[in-house]
């Protein structure tokens, strides 16, 4: 295994079709030790760091879609991992959300 590349589709604002938002995790020894000794919950925090090797995290992707103005910030938060990131995006953040 070299690498898994995970895909989200998300609806475009600005026409009618939607956009890709990439997951990419290079698979690493390090990864691979991970997977083996079933420490799976690590392999986010090794992508985040392993952004020099092409490593990309979802969030990092569908932030550059929100800055770039191509999805609504509402379908950022809704697909995103780290709500907290995206909250200040919304016209009316939700209230009940703390993560």
């Amino acid at each position: 295994l070299k690498g898994v590349v995970a895909q989200n589709l998300l609806k475009r604002i600005d026409r009618k079709s939607s956009v890709d938002a990439l997951e990419i995790l290079v698979f690493t020894t390090a990864v691979a030790n991970l997977v083996r000794e079933g420490k799976t919950h690590q392999i986010p925090g090794m992508i985040q760091v392993g952004k020099k090797l092409g490593n990309q995290p979802l969030d990092d992707s569908i932030m550059e879609h929100v800055r770039m103005k191509r999805i609504a910030p509402e379908e950022a938060y809704e697909k995103c991992f780290d709500k907290k990131k995206f909250r200040t995006f919304l016209a009316q953040p939700p209230e009940d959300d703390e993560t």
